[in-house]
């Protein structure tokens, strides 16, 4: 049958024009904000930064990753930069421009007037979201503006601050978080359960939250050998050697449903269906990767090209797992064929064939695509496998989102303990309670899983450090599949794990260390934006990270 190619579509996401990254900052709109009170702000902040990191950032992470490809099988164009690895000013901005114009309103939250400590809580949680959001924009751009951002009309060209010094204040800003919740008058500061969309008000969790931010900070500083980095990194690991971590998610949810587009879970609506429950053309577009197959997929069930063809990266020495990973079917399910889902089949970025699926199984054909029971069905929240609900779209429309999962806080746990046992302790027990977590997720059945992983190194909990830190980082790769993919990317950059091949058409040798500044800060910043080429984002030099130099 002749394959029909379509147009990539052009993807749901939110992208940011010059005019709206300053829309806010003209006289009259400055004004109205300056009087818009921290219970009205907070709502609104903590759902538009979550959706850029749901949508924008996690798609980045999933194709960096090589957990997402096009659907070659109807598409003939789609990913085309990312796959080439084709970074320029133009990449994703809908990062840097959405995460900066929403800090603007955490900001406005520190701001407003709160001598007598009515606003102590709300600025405590905008402090702690503050530095969530303002880490990535450091992880992923190195300096950024900082002390001079967000001042509208006073300061709409702001100077470029050093990525360590922000580092160093975010962490300031978790600090002051927690002493302001330790320290509010009950009887004063005004309980914000009502506002809080994430946490509903739990103080505790708030206070875990923060505690894990800066534990994931202190982690990406892990490899950093220069001595004023290790100084603070080690201090700052000192403060949270006895600290609690989070017990749960960090979940957000206004009062998601299918009422409008807007109101649906991002995830859902962006990747899945609008709110008339018809398929996005992500959930078509989108195709399971060879390497996200053969990660999740035994020998048996995979058509390697010869035998011995298992390696995941030439001259890596390391093999995918061998196991069949039962979360595989619940991340990704198989392509519809003749109006029915059809046989699982997967493609190799770059390939411009289907081309990877069990041995016999027809090729090509349509690839999977993601799974709805893996991605906005968390905990069966949908009630779908309770029998209550049958899975069409609109039981999703109003599942949770996950600004921080607690699988996630336990994988960094597990490396903090493998790296620094000394400070903290059990990093088996947080490796494997990440992994069952995430299978409770995921609506996975767990079974003997967890044993038959752990006698594989680079994905269970056996053989040398080097091969356990791998194992974290590839189950917490798998752990965060589509739902916060950009935490892996990062790692990636931090650590080189989970080994991951690049696609076949790269123009490049090796995935960029961070992206370069959008255009909108060309355009309207251009005396303070550090000038920089493609070719500076694939070395290590001043612009990197400084975590990474």
């Amino acid at each position: 049958m002749k394959k029909i190619k379509f147009l990539a579509p052009v993807l749901a996401l939110t992208l940011f024009s010059c005019d709206q990254y300053l829309d806010i900052n003209n006289s009259e709109n400055q004004l109205l904000y300056e009087k818009v009170t921290p219970a009205q702000l907070l709502p609104g902040a903590q759902l538009s930064t979550y959706r850029v990191q749901a949508t924008t950032m996690n798609q980045l992470g999933n194709v960096f990753m090589n957990s997402w490809t096009r659907n070659v099988n109807s598409y003939g164009n789609g990913y085309d930069k990312e796959l080439q690895l084709n970074v320029d000013n133009s990449f994703y901005n809908g990062i840097w421009d959405g995460l900066y114009r929403q800090l603007k309103n955490f900001d406005g939250i520190l701001k407003y007037p709160n001598d007598n400590g009515k606003y102590d809580y709300y600025q405590a949680v905008a402090k702690i979201c503050k530095a969530h959001y303002m880490q990535y924009i450091v992880d992923l751009y190195g300096d950024a503006p900082y002390t001079e951002a967000w001042k509208g009309n006073a300061n709409v060209t702001p100077s470029y601050d050093d990525d360590f010094e922000i580092y160093k204040a975010l962490v300031t800003e978790l600090e002051e978080a927690r002493d302001l919740i330790n320290n509010a008058d009950p009887a004063v500061a005004e309980l914000i359960d009502q506002k809080d969309i994430m946490l509903h008000g739990d103080l505790n969790m708030w206070i875990e939250f923060a505690n894990t931010i800066q534990l994931r900070m202190c982690l990406r500083m892990s490899e950093s050998t220069d001595a004023n980095v290790v100084a603070f990194r080690t201090a700052k690991l000192n403060d949270l050697a006895s600290a609690s971590f989070l017990s749960d998610n960090v979940a957000i949810n206004p009062g998601f449903d299918g009422s409008t587009d807007a109101n649906v879970n991002p995830i859902a609506n962006t990747f899945f269906w609008d709110a008339a429950e018809n398929n996005q053309a992500n959930r078509l577009f989108i195709a399971m990767t060879g390497h996200a197959w053969k990660s999740l997929q035994s020998y048996a069930t995979t058509n390697y090209p010869a035998a011995g063809s298992q390696e995941i990266v030439a001259g890596s020495g390391v093999n995918y797992p061998n196991l069949t990973d039962p979360r595989s079917g619940r991340i990704f399910t198989g392509g519809i064929q003749n109006n029915t889902t059809g046989p699982r089949r997967a493609v190799n970025q770059g390939s411009s064939q289907v081309d990877v699926a069990a041995p016999g199984t027809p090729l090509p054909g349509p690839p999977c695509r993601l799974g709805a029971q893996g991605h906005v069905n968390p905990y069966d929240q949908a009630q779908i496998f309770a029998g209550v609900n049958l899975g069409y779209p609109k039981d999703f429309f109003g599942v949770d989102g996950f600004v921080m999962t607690y699988s996630e806080a336990c994988f960094l746990q597990a490396e903090a303990a493998l790296r620094y046992p000394a400070l903290f302790s059990n990093a088996q027990y947080w490796f494997e309670e990440g992994i069952t977590d995430n299978f409770a997720f995921r609506n996975a059945a767990l079974g003997t899983y967890i044993t038959s992983i752990n006698s594989r190194p680079n994905f269970g909990w056996t053989g040398t450090d080097s091969q356990k830190l791998h194992a974290i980082m590839y189950q917490k790769w798998v752990a965060l599949m589509g739902i916060n993919a950009i935490e892996s990317y990062i790692d990636y950059t931090r650590t080189g794990y989970p080994l991951t091949p690049l696609s076949s058409v790269a123009i490049q040798s090796r995935k960029p260390y961070r992206l370069i500044y959008p255009v909108s800060e060309y355009v309207a910043n251009s005396a303070n934006v550090p000038p920089m080429t493609s070719n500076d984002v694939f070395v290590i030099n001043s612009m990197t990270p400084f975590w990474r130099q």
